[in-house]
């Protein structure tokens, strides 16, 4: 259901004092500029970053006001993000928009208000998006259904949206960009697309039988009409959790042609090099494949110089490679079955304190916290759950990256425990060990040893990890 945007008098006198202040400055400018601008409740931050991928394009410092504007000269019609501290929020624009926003940090996507010229794309994107993601958290009892049943589950759903698109269509003036038409079309197919990618796992999993069901051949139909190399959509959540979940299917798929023999994120690396073709996105996909080999403890060394030979013949990006190696020594230097090496840090009170006499005779899982703002805040959710479900494992949480001004202010900010959070300067001997700006977790156990040197927090296997402690 289309919200009513206007029903509540506060924010529609906010957006007109905007809309007027915004418009009359622009009355005098370029008609081929672009504007995007608007103003924010309960800020998080100083500025506001508009983004092309991931590239920053331009900032803006918000006002006395909370308020923010941006310029954008020689603007190409397409998919573009906004972002203001953790959260982020897609935008459609077209030459000469002038876009307005409104929101509230407290509930970002659903306060979420778009004004102005492009307005109404905009709104529709975002209660698609809205829409889309309630399905997903109500999905999972359509899972129990059997093939056709689920099938009946996923076409009344596409054709219910494709119903609203269509009304939508009906009050516009004009007829739609091929490209904007294009991302709604994807906004409506991909993410049933990728229920169904998840149906025979997740039907398995549910009804605990032990295999996946027969499937007809029909229904993996919609594989012969997706675009795995639009760079136009490369930047679209839905279509890269389709396009992930997708390639992890067809390298489980080749794994278990010959369970025994092959090696899983070797096949992932194959897939993605055979059916990726832009260049960047490939060599991302290449470096998830290699770190997930990291957190792999099963593996065999014969079978970890495969994966990072293949990985290194394959990959273009020197960055990408220059870190793997610095990883593979980290790694190296905390390794499975060996004693954890002592590690020094400073907590709150700026105090020197021996992290392994801290989690003596206790399982303990210590995590470095990531540079990136919106990892950190998946990183403090999962920390509750993880915290809530494991209660006799010690969770240590250890800052790499920031001043010590900063990282008290972040713990306060989160309310995080102080006795448990600790900083590692950079001039300590065992920094390098450590460095990194990714959310590298180590498992060590109550003897005091390494279950997992190189773990990532958010690895939706950690927590299998955790319930596994201690078995061998």
């Amino acid at each position: 259901m289309k919200k009513n945007y206007f029903s509540q008098p506060f924010k529609l006198l906010i957006l007109i004092g905007t809309i007027v202040s915004f418009t009359a400055c622009n009355k005098s400018e370029d008609a081929g500029v672009t504007y995007f601008g608007g103003k924010i409740k309960n800020p998080k931050g100083k500025y506001v970053y508009f983004h092309k991928g991931k590239r920053v394009i331009d900032s803006a410092r918000l006002d006395t006001h909370n308020k923010f504007s941006f310029k954008l000269d020689s603007l190409r019609s397409g998919l573009y993000t906004f972002k203001h501290g953790a959260e982020f929020q897609y935008l459609y624009l077209e030459p000469q928009d002038s876009l307005l926003i409104y929101l509230n940090t407290w509930d970002f996507d659903e306060s979420l208000i778009f004004s102005g010229k492009g307005s109404s794309k905009n709104n529709y994107l975002i209660n698609l998006y809205l829409e889309q993601e309630r399905t997903e958290k109500e999905f999972a009892p359509n899972y129990k259904l059997e093939e056709k049943e689920f099938e009946k589950v996923i076409e009344e759903g596409i054709k219910r949206q494709l119903n609203k698109y269509n009304d939508f269509l009906a009050l516009e003036e004009e007829p739609p960009s091929p490209f904007f038409d294009k991302l709604v079309k994807t906004g409506i197919y991909v993410p049933f697309y990728f229920f169904k990618e998840r149906y025979a796992y997740n039907h398995k999993r549910t009804l605990n039988l032990k295999k996946t069901p027969e499937l007809s051949e029909s229904f993996y139909d919609y594989r012969k009409k997706i675009q795995l190399n639009d760079e136009s959509l490369l930047d679209y959540g839905w279509n890269l959790a389709f396009i992930n979940t997708f390639l992890y299917n067809l390298a489980h798929d080749e794994k278990m042609k010959d369970p025994e023999n092959k090696i899983f994120e070797l096949e992932l690396m194959k897939v993605v090099n055979d059916r990726i073709h832009v260049e960047g996105f490939r060599n991302s996909l290449l470096a998830k494949g290699v770190w997930g080999s990291l957190s792999n403890k099963y593996l065999s060394e014969e079978e970890e110089e495969q994966i990072y030979a293949y990985f290194f013949e394959h990959c273009t990006d020197e960055g990408y490679k220059k870190d793997l190696k610095k990883s593979i020594e980290q790694k190296e230097k905390v390794s499975v079955g060996n004693q954890m090496p002592q590690l020094m840090a400073y907590n709150y009170n700026d105090t020197p304190v021996e992290i392994n006499s801290l989690i003596e005779n206790s399982n303990a899982v210590i995590y470095f916290w990531p540079k990136d703002l919106g990892k950190r805040e998946l990183l403090i959710e999962k920390l509750h759950y993880l915290k809530k479900h494991h209660p006799e494992i010690v969770f240590v949480g250890i800052e790499r990256n920031t001043s010590d001004q900063e990282w008290k202010e972040f713990i306060a900010s989160k309310k995080l425990p102080s006795e448990t959070q600790f900083l590692l300067p950079k001039h300590s001997e065992s920094y390098s060990w450590y460095e990194g700006d990714m959310e590298r977790t180590i498992i060590v156990n109550q003897e005091g040893k390494v279950e997992n040197g190189y773990v990532f927090f958010l690895d939706s296997n950690l927590n299998y990890y955790l319930k596994n402690m201690n078995k061998h």
